[in-house]
């Protein structure tokens, strides 16, 4: 058994997402709704009824009257939107009190649905983004990139050689074998996800552990269990899920606050696999 072992993201099939959104709102007393499709939150009606809901919009009209009786309409000047495959949309977020749901959309279909599971980073999230909603800190907020593998890839490779400090955790071996190539920073810590050559040379070369079965941080992928890896730059942070050599999907998060704050997990990763022999 690991000896760290938790989930901490989850991407769903749109109709998986839909059916775990109900069955949140319906548990949960206290909801918060950002930037969510009117037509969405007309259907979850029944079950915000009764509840503790705070609803922020940037409707210069603010919401239709048969929504706004539903809790606190909140106005923030901040445009929600988020990057997925190449394009920019509108994101929606729900807060709940340990968890963070996304929803990617057009005006025509939901894109995506996601959830954050990891507390520290929700709790760290929820309330960044209050601050900028509340404060209308900038015209948009956009900060979170979902990816497929050779984008992904891509991005992470460019941010990697212009970073000082580089923290991976986990990565799938085809990747770190492509990012070692990359390395030039002054500040490096790597933890391999398993022993392999590549594993070998890089702890040759770099401060470096091999983690062995100790670390088994994972996310859900559309209802599969898959492997979740991680690199923390100076300025940016991406998470990588993956089976084996393939990878399903790459998040990017820029915002200053994420790179330290990860480090912080990093470190607890590192501090389990110094214990591998």
């Amino acid at each position: 058994m690991a000896l760290l072992e938790f989930q901490v993201d989850e991407i769903f099939s749109i109709e998986e997402g839909l059916k775990v959104l109900r069955e949140e709102i319906e548990r949960n007393s206290s909801i918060e709704l950002v930037n969510i499709p009117l037509n969405l939150i007309r259907e979850w009606r029944p079950l915000l009824q009764g509840k503790k809901v705070t609803l922020y919009n940037n409707l210069v009209d603010g919401l239709p009257a048969d929504i706004q009786d539903l809790g606190r309409e909140v106005f923030t000047s901040v445009k929600m939107k988020g990057t997925i495959y190449g394009r920019v949309v509108e994101k929606g977020e729900i807060f709940l009190k340990h968890k963070i749901y996304n929803i990617w959309y057009d005006d025509k279909e939901i894109l995506n649905i996601g959830g954050i599971t990891y507390r520290r980073c929700v709790k760290c999230i929820q309330s960044m983004h209050r601050d900028i909603l509340l404060e209308d800190q900038m015209d948009v907020l956009n900060i979170m990139t979902l990816y497929d593998a050779e984008r992904g890839t891509e991005a992470i490779l460019k941010a990697v050689e212009k970073s000082s400090r580089v923290r991976i955790v986990n990565l799938p071996k085809i990747l770190v074998k492509k990012v070692v190539v990359q390395l030039d920073a002054d500040d490096i810590k790597i933890i391999c996800a398993q022993r392999s050559d590549e594993a070998r040379k890089v702890a040759n070369q770099y401060n470096a552990k091999v983690s062995g079965s100790l670390l088994n941080v994972y996310s859900m992928y559309k209802g599969k269990k898959v492997k979740s890896g991680g690199i923390a730059l100076d300025e940016s942070f991406f998470s990588v899920d993956y089976l084996e050599d393939e990878i399903y999907s790459i998040l990017g998060i820029e915002w200053p606050r994420c790179p330290s704050c990860m480090t912080d997990f990093y470190e607890l990763g590192w501090r389990a696999a110094t214990k591998v022999r």
